[in-house]
Order: structure tokens, then C-alpha cells, then sequence
């Protein structure tokens, strides 16, 4: 569905109405796979041709920013059908509620996140200040969210918080498929001695290095970042426009490197 210039001017009014901070740009990363994340937060679109899948939704001011990167690539935000969350903390939740109501899009999260997301609270998950919306579908290990040719397998990573999911998919690149992956919640300032006494946050380091240890096993080629930072997202970015081949996204390597520092670094709380 082509948009319309009803819609580029729905999210001109909610930029200004909203005074979104973030400059970040939207683009296509490698095959279906979109960046339309701020410089701090992310947010992936993976489009297919029967619909669309978001995935996080950054803070709560973050939505309109995220409707002018899906307009920018040339999508109608109507034309969203999915939006998946990996965990219930503000940054990755934020806008949900008003790109639900923007895109009609069905809202999923891990089936131990709902209350947070649904209720929202004052002390845990550093949810203060966010609009608690409707959760559509909980998503439980092994689940499978598919549209359009593409399957996204939900797997359960708890330790973050204790609903944090991370998604697998296909990504095809010249022909060849590759494994794409999302680790929804690789974050240890939850382990924080602060944090952990005022259960701010919602993390279990146990949970996390079981996770960890699990997502070791896995093989991973394209790998996304929660938070742009975590995979070098905008230095991948001006790779690619130099046309770098491969396409710079496709970083094994990385991925198996920055579990190794995962590891390495929870070391000093445990």
C-alpha cells in the first residue's frame, strides 16, 4: 500500500507536536532489514510484501521520529502489522502505545514482561512515566511470528528483565542465505549494585549468563543491536555507503567477539 500525503502530513504534525530530539537516519540495512532507530535507541523495520514487522519502539517521545524513517523509506506506517518488543524497559518501549494507534499494528511481548507493559510501575523495570498499552500476543519460547515469506523466531533470553526476547531470522544477501539475530537485552547495568538493590531494572544475573551461554551455541551472521552502540551500527553504516563487499552488516566474527565481552565483563558481578 502506497502512502498518501495525508499520511506525510499526519507525521509532520506529530513531529512538531512531539519535538522529537533524534537525528539519527533511516536505512536499509541488508536484504529486507531497516534501521528506523535514534542515535541512542534502536528500532528495526523488516518489510515484506503482504506487511511489516517494528521491532522496539525507543522512548516515549521517539514514535513520530520512527513514522518519518518508515515514510522515508517509502513505506506506509499502515502497513505495519507487527510490533515486537524485547523488553519492558522506557527505552524500548516507549512509543508503543502511540504506533499501535498510528499503524494498527498487533503489539507482542515476552509473556513475563506483560504486566509491566500493560500496568506499567513506578520502581521496576524503569518504567516511570510511559503509557501503559495492550498487549496483543504474550511471546513465549519457540514462538514463530510470520508474514509475507519471513519467519521470526522468538527465543526467550531471560536476565535483562525477566520477559527479554531475542528474534531469528533469515536474511538473504547475492543469492545466500544468512542468520540474522537480535539479542533483545545485552545490557549489565541492571547487575548494578544500585539497581539490584532497588529492583529497579528487573535484571537476574543467573538468568542473563544462562542466556549467554546459550546464545554461544547459536550461529549468527547479521546481528543486530538493542542500542545502536552494541554492533557498530552507524560504523557499519558508512562502510556500506563506500561499497564495502560484503555487506558490512554480515559480521560473524563480531557477534562471537562481543558475546566474548559479555562474558567477560559480567565476571565483576558475579
Amino acid at each position: 500500500m502506497e502512502r498518501s500525503a495525508a499520511t506525510d502530513e499526519r507525521v509532520k504534525r506529530l513531529l512538531a507536536e512531539y519535538r522529537v530530539p533524534y537525528d539519527a537516519p533511516a536505512f536499509r540495512m541488508i536484504d529486507n532489514v531497516h534501521y528506523v532507530g535514534g542515535k541512542m535507541v534502536s528500532s528495526h523495520l523488516i518489510a515484506t510484501r503482504a506487511g511489516h514487522i517494528l521491532i522496539d519502539t525507543c522512548m516515549p517521545n521517539s514514535g513520530p521520529f520512527i513514522l518519518k524513517g518508515i515514510v522515508d523509506l517509502g513505506f506506509n506506517p499502515r502497513d505495519v502489522k507487527y510490533i515486537l518488543i524485547t523488553h519492558a524497559h522506557i527505552d524500548h518501549l516507549g512509543s508503543t502505545r502511540m504506533l499501535a494507534k498510528e499503524t494498527g499494528a498487533k503489539v507482542c511481548i515476552g509473556e513475563a514482561d506483560v504486566e509491566a507493559a500493560e500496568k506499567g510501575s513506578a520502581t521496576q523495570f524503569c518504567l516511570i512515566g510511559f503509557a501503559p498499552f495492550k498487549v496483543d500476543r504474550a511471546l513465549r519460547e519457540g514462538d514463530t511470528i510470520a508474514i509475507g515469506g519471513k519467519e521470526i523466531r522468538v527465543y526467550h533470553t531471560p536476565g535483562h528483565t525477566p520477559g527479554c526476547c531475542s528474534f531469528g531470522f533469515k536474511v538473504n544477501y547475492e543469492g545466500v542465505d544468512y542468520n540474522g539475530f537480535l539479542f533483545g537485552g545485552p545490557g549489565q547495568n541492571v547487575f548494578e549494585e544500585e539497581n539490584l538493590r532497588a529492583s529497579i531494572y528487573g535484571g537476574t544475573i543467573q538468568d542473563y549468563k544462562t542466556s549467554l551461554n546459550r546464545l554461544e551455541t547459536l550461529m549468527v551472521d547479521v546481528w543486530l543491536g538493542a542500542h545502536p552502540g552494541q554492533n557498530d551500527m552507524f560504523g557499519k553504516l558508512e562502510l556500506l555507503k563506500k561499497g564495502i563487499k560484503p555487506n558490512p552488516y554480515i559480521d560473524p566474527e563480531g557477534w562471537k567477539d562481543y558475546l566474548k565481552k559479555l562474558k567477560d565483563n559480567l565476571q565483576k558481578f558475579l
